[in-house]
């Protein structure tokens, strides 16, 4: 028997219902990933603070059912394609991103080397293939060949305003592809403050998405930001700027 079937505390609830709207039917192994994923970070959480969220029904809600919602960005055509998520944390969105997605290649980053040991230890566990972790700041990495223009999505949750999270984000789609920012809601703020770096950083944004249409009280929004031009070289700028002097 699965854990799933066996521990009645652990209660899907209204969650699988709502994960329903997303066009997502979760399948057993996948309902027991999202089980393994919870109790991985409630242990380690009791050493090393990952999430405030450490009770069942939040973490469905805020982190699972929350990336769950990206899935209303993907094309059904989508099929093996390359995602990054930066500033993953404690992996979310990036996990429930690939245990809804297998086929996609998922890769998170952070700076903060504990929080990619953490990752780790989820892909581990939880079998994850073609899913990797990369330790290091985006100011940096995004000038590396093997990351610059490499991926058909790039992804971001609560990291920066979005003026500060173009510069970070963009330069790591190639041409094409797209940057995907949640924001909450000061969405519309960020986004009248955000045409100097749309235009300086080759990006559009094509679509703002609000996922309480399908999930009622939802509190956030889904900013889909394409890649028109190539980035200029100069940029993600050094370590810091792009935060303490956003392109406004």
């Amino acid at each position: 028997m699965s854990i799933f079937d066996t521990n009645k505390s652990y209660d899907f609830g209204d969650f699988l219902p709502n994960i329903l709207k997303l066009g997502i039917n979760p399948t057993q192994s996948q309902l027991n990933s999202i089980i393994s994923f919870f109790e991985l970070l409630v242990n380690e959480n009791k050493s090393f603070n990952l999430t405030s969220i450490v009770e069942w029904e939040p973490f469905l809600l805020r982190h699972i059912l929350d990336s769950a919602c990206l899935n209303l960005v993907f094309s059904e055509n989508d099929y093996k394609v390359n995602l990054l998520d930066i500033g993953s944390g404690a992996g979310i969105p990036g996990i429930p991103i690939k245990i809804f997605n297998p086929d996609f290649k998922v890769q998170m980053m952070d700076a903060t080397k504990k929080k990619i040991g953490f990752i780790d230890k989820v892909i581990s566990q939880l079998g994850l293939t073609d899913t990797y972790s990369h330790h290091g700041r985006a100011e940096e990495l995004g000038h590396h060949s093997g990351f610059r223009g490499q991926f058909d999505y790039v992804t971001a949750r609560a990291v920066a305003e979005l003026p500060t999270l173009l510069e970070l984000m963009l330069p790591f789609v190639k041409q094409g592809g797209y940057a995907v920012a949640m924001k909450g809601e000061t969405v519309n703020q960020e986004i009248q403050k955000s045409t100097k770096a749309l235009h300086e950083l080759g990006g559009k944004i094509i679509n703002i998405i609000d996922p309480s249409e399908f999930i009622q009280n939802y509190p956030g929004f889904l900013v889909v930001i394409e890649k028109i031009s190539e980035t200029p070289t100069r940029y993600p700028r050094r370590n810091g700027v792009p935060v303490k002097s956003p392109l406004i």
